[in-house]
């Protein structure tokens, strides 16, 4: 005979062979034998739920329920049925019931998981103060380190939720403020949310809550895929934080700190390291923001000036007892600006770690470190190593600094540690990367498919390159950069020294509407970085409204362009610009930069009288040491008008310095830049003839150095060449060969054509009857055009004259 118990276990078998219509079956036929059983209402309910039949299922619960109020299953039921439907008030309700039937019997296993499957309710909900106290009791209770975690884990995605709800709620009473006080300054809702995140973020750390939650996370994990998230808003919150401080005060230089050293944490955690980008994307992001703070990690700072109310926020790192203010107490009386020692005048500066003083560290590498004894005598506090920017690195070469603070905490007096260290560093051979440099090439190593990768793979080839010696900046080698930095670019990467560098290397490689457009829209990019709250990156700015200016001028709109140079000229002071280093290229004067534009725009329309009084600026305040050293171009550029008033030995003079310095610089000089300083000295030798026009190692050597790189004068040297062969040394086959390929660089060169023609004519080579008939035509068709121009010109000017006649006459 049929038992009410015998049909339950024939119903829950069924049920765990997925046969809910025979487990339905079974619960009804147990019914029918006892109508009050809460366990035959119960299982009736289970089958029903697994049928789809919602209605019946959550009958059969109640009855259940009804039947017994202590029937957990019935309750656990219900409540699945109730998520499932979408009627989370009523499971939220459900589960508070479990939980006190939990408590009453003491199951503390069931009231853990009752206290989970209410915060999760309370999330649907929105009610997430609620679900923040349903976990913090759960996390009250004995749980293993992975329940603990997982509870953390949940807790962080709820105060997330918390955090985000109230700063909109703060958010819109600002608005609703400044409406209610139209006379006050208008902030934009971007500006008013960054103020309002920043200071929530700095508010966390004094109280209970989010910022406690991630530390904890943090601290029990790896940024793992499981807990990368966590560990990026943990890093988010100190990024965040920055905006609460007024920029470029020592607070929020601190700050910056701070989320630099939990970048680094993030990046080296242990355990396989970190499998997100973020940490490394925030770290080269705040040691640019550290570069326009202080410049070159080698102690080249830049000394940059305002001279206009735009552009008040420009920095000023003068040194008190200097000469006048664009000289700065350095350690080498030869030159000036090779390692110079500064001190801050703005008094918001003044508590940073990182001030640089290195008079008795010269030629060590070491521009990064401070002197302890000077920064007393400034009336500064001396800073611990920690202070210091450990994270900098020291240009190109590097040091070990942990290695140095030892050896220097060793000694006693300045020149002793100085003298210690030089001996030490020359035993170790301490070699390394800057930080920069090396959070680049971790990068692209681990996250080769990042844009900031593609980015910092082109600045680390862009440095390399920069740090080798013997040959100048190859336009190939360029090339390969622009492609990378490009990709990096064009996806989105968010780096001012990868905008500055594509920018540059466009330029040097001569694509000038690419080079303009690229700065211009990473002026653009700037505008937004400083729009959003960040630090404003000036040194930056004018690098590429420099690039600007330069393009301007190579695409013949010389008003723009003398515009925008006359404006760097006026905004800047003499000193190397800040970025440098970070993108690769070398030490930069804007100031020098601006006016050798305005003596190039000059030129260009024939006043030499204002180009050479531009020259004669930058040359003569370097000379009396008033400025950095005159660059390689400088003396260049001057030798050249000089030698076009006559005077040959000056400008040969200045040739020679241009070369010896562009031989020094090796790859801070481009290949272009090199062959024109050799093109220069050439022409120049055969224009003072005798042995320096028939000595192969004066005027052939320079034109023949000329022609082996490619440039914009490589068929003006191919051509000079080929002269010296015809005229000189009397070898028309080779005189051939050189005109031959001034003709095939440069379809205009008329005079290299008729060259071959007349040797042809003379018989001293012999040309293909196709190759002398192209030649022929290609004179006479120049030729035509060049008279035609001429005649056009003559006209033009004719009726201009005429037109000006006629309306003075009236």
């Amino acid at each position: 005979m049929e038992s009410v118990e015998s049909l339950l276990q024939e119903s829950e078998l069924c049920f765990d062979s997925k046969d809910f219509a025979g487990a339905l079956a079974k619960a009804d036929r147990a019914l029918q034998l006892e109508p009050s059983s809460a366990n035959a209402h119960f299982r009736a309910g289970k089958a029903a739920f697994g049928l789809g039949d919602t209605k019946r299922s959550k009958a059969e619960y109640r009855l259940a329920i009804v039947t017994d109020s202590s029937n957990v299953p019935a309750w656990e039921g219900l409540a699945e049925l109730q998520m499932a439907n979408g009627e989370v008030a009523e499971a939220q309700q459900t589960f508070e019931q479990l939980l006190r039937l939990a408590i009453k019997t003491g199951n503390t296993l069931k009231e853990r998981e009752y206290h989970w499957r209410s915060a999760e309710a309370f999330d649907r909900l929105g009610e997430f103060t609620d679900a923040e106290e349903q976990l913090k009791a759960l996390q009250d209770m004995e749980l293993t380190k992975e329940q603990y975690l997982e509870t953390l884990c949940h807790l962080a995605d709820i105060q997330v939720k918390i955090e985000e709800q109230r700063m909109e709620q703060t958010v819109h009473q600002t608005i609703r403020s400044q409406e209610k006080n139209p006379g006050n300054l208008v902030r934009s809702v971007t500006s008013i949310r960054l103020g309002v995140d920043a200071e929530r973020a700095d508010e966390q750390d004094a109280e209970e809550g989010l910022a406690d939650t991630l530390k904890e996370i943090v601290k029990r994990t790896v940024p793992s895929p499981l807990y990368a998230k966590y560990h990026e808003q943990h890093l988010q919150r100190f990024l965040s934080r920055l905006g609460a401080y007024t920029p470029r005060s020592a607070l929020r230089q601190d700050k910056r700190a701070e989320a630099l050293k939990e970048c680094v944490k993030m990046i080296s955690a242990p355990g396989g390291g970190c499998c997100t980008v973020f940490p490394f994307e925030a770290a080269i992001w705040l040691l640019e923001e550290q570069e326009e703070l202080f410049g070159n990690g080698n102690g080249s700072k830049r000394v940059q000036r305002s001279s206009t109310a735009s552009c008040t926020n420009l920095h000023r790192l003068v040194s008190k007892g200097s000469r006048s203010n664009l000289l700065i107490r350095g350690p080498s009386k030869t030159n000036l600006y090779q390692q110079p020692s500064l001190s801050i005048t703005n008094s918001s500066l003044q508590s940073m770690g990182g001030l640089q003083n290195t008079n008795n560290l010269q030629g060590l590498g070491m521009g990064s470190l401070t002197s302890t004894n000077n920064l007393q005598s400034m009336g500064q506090q001396t800073p611990s190593p920690q202070q210091l920017n450990w994270y900098r690195g020291d240009s190109i070469r590097g040091v070990d600094r942990e290695f140095i603070y030892k050896v220097m905490r060793e000694q006693e007096e300045d020149a002793a540690a100085a003298q210690h260290v030089a001996a030490a560093l020359e035993k170790k051979k301490v070699q390394g990367l800057s930080k920069a440099e090396e959070f680049g090439r971790r990068l692209a190593h681990q996250f080769p498919w990042s844009p900031s990768a593609s980015v910092a793979l082109g600045l680390a080839l862009r440095r390399c390159y920069l740090g080798q010696v013997g040959a100048p900046s190859l336009a190939a080698h360029r090339k390969q950069i622009i492609k990378n930095l490009k990709h990096g670019i064009e996806r989105g990467a968010n780096s001012a020294a990868g905008w500055k560098a594509l920018a540059e290397l466009q330029y040097q490689n001569r694509q000038f509407q690419d080079a303009y457009d690229t700065a211009v829209n990473g002026l653009e990019w700037s505008v937004k970085r400083r729009r959003a709250g960040h630090e404003q990156l000036t040194s930056f700015a004018l690098a590429l409204r420099l690039v600007v200016a330069q393009c301007l001028r190579r695409l013949q709109r010389l008003d723009e362009a003398e515009y925008n140079f006359q404006v760097l000229a006026g905004w800047t002071t003499e000193g190397d610009s800040a970025f440098n280093e970070l993108s690769g290229s070398s030490p930069l004067s804007i100031r020098q930069q601006a006016l050798r534009g305005i003596a190039k725009v000059a030129l260009e329309r024939g006043n030499k009288k204002e180009a050479r009084h531009q020259y004669e600026r930058i040359l003569g305040k370097a000379l009396i040491g008033r400025g950095p050293p005159a660059a390689h171009w400088a003396h260049s550029e001057y030798a050249w008008l000089l030698f076009e008033d006559g005077n040959l030995e000056l400008a040969k003079q200045q040739l020679e310095t241009a070369l010896r310095s562009a031989q020094r610089e090796s790859m801070l000089i481009t290949d272009s830049e090199l062959a024109e300083v050799h093109y220069k000295l050439g022409r120049i030798c055969w224009t003072m003839g005798g042995n320096e026009l028939t000595d192969p190692t004066q005027a052939r050597a320079h034109l023949e150095a000329a022609t082996k790189e490619d440039s914009e004068i490589q068929a003006l040297a191919y051509q000079w060449l080929g002269r010296w062969y015809e005229d000189i040394d009397q070898d028309y086959k080779q005189a051939q060969h050189c005109y031959e390929r001034a003709v095939v660089l440069d379809d205009d060169d008329i005079i290299a054509a008729e060259a071959l023609e007349k040797l042809k004519s003379q018989g001293k080579i012999t040309l293909s009857p196709a190759h002398s008939s192209r030649l022929v035509d290609r004179i006479a068709a120049k030729k035509a055009s060049a008279k035609n121009k001429a005649k056009n010109s003559t006209a033009i000017g004719r009726i201009r004259y005429e037109g000006a006649l006629e309306r003075a006459l009236s």
